[in-house]
């Protein structure tokens, strides 16, 4: 009688075991398929569309960079290339989300001053 009793009293052990589990399967679940796509379905940000991409100098073309105005550019720096991007890391066209913008989605080829290159 005792063997039924332990095979219905799950040991802390088991529970753990079972909680981390579904833990993972949980934040996988929540996860998007692909940042890309998650990117796909949030507005484009715009300047007058957020007060801080005003004030962080977002151009969606890196080419349209105010040089005078925010003089820590360098050539060849863009969205695609830095650690907040959450597009596929160098991707060259494209909208994807942003760490610094949530809720928005930036162009891979654009730029603001919160750029950080990817290591």
């Amino acid at each position: 009688m005792s063997q039924d009793n332990d095979r219905h009293d799950p040991s802390r052990r088991t529970f753990l075991a079972t909680a981390a589990v579904a833990a993972s399967v949980a934040v996988i679940g929540l996860r998007p398929r692909s940042a890309h796509a998650a990117g796909a379905a949030l507005p484009h940000l715009t300047e007058n569309a957020n007060p801080l991409a005003k004030s962080f100098g977002y151009e969606p073309s890196a080419k349209a960079v105010n040089r005078t105005k925010f003089p820590s550019y360098k050539p060849g720096e863009r969205c695609g290339l830095c650690q907040f991007f959450k597009g596929t890391p160098g991707e060259t066209s494209g909208y994807a989300g942003c760490a610094i913008y949530p809720g928005y989605s930036v162009d891979a080829q654009g730029w603001c001053a919160s750029f950080n290159a990817r290591s």
